[in-house]
């Protein structure tokens, strides 16, 4: 009986890794393609807020200016490398225009359509 329960206890554990290794490896192809789908949009941080459990990651509500007009969208960003807390926070609080990769697409899921990319350069005319 002992032995039963001990190969249930790993195998409930091995089951568990493996949807945990899945669900991390379908966030990578999400953000592999928003690389190669996304396109490239000035937006306006119009909110912020860390991500649960994560201090590398923010959500970000964005003002998206798209050639049929402005969208709202929401984005889980990364923050790394020259995009910092406080690249965000001052993009926010003078509401100065920001580059951002995602993909505004509805008919692309929403699995995807979450994660964006802020970029570090500002648009032409605006003040880095």
């Amino acid at each position: 009986m002992a032995t039963f329960l001990l190969i249930l206890a790993v195998g409930l554990f091995v089951l568990m890794g493996g949807l945990f290794w899945s669900i991390m490896g379908q966030e990578k192809k999400s953000h592999e393609q928003v690389h190669l789908q996304g396109g490239r949009y000035v937006a306006v941080i119009k909110d912020f807020s860390a991500m649960r459990g994560y201090t590398n990651r923010a959500s970000l509500l964005l003002k998206i200016e798209t050639p049929s007009g402005p969208v709202g969208q929401r984005l889980i960003v990364p923050i790394e490398g020259a995009v910092t807390w406080d690249f965000v926070t001052t993009a926010r609080v003078t509401e100065r225009p920001v580059y951002v990769r995602c993909i505004i697409d509805p008919n692309v899921e929403l699995a995807v359509r979450q994660y964006g990319f802020l970029l570090e350069e500002a648009p032409p005319g605006e003040a880095a």
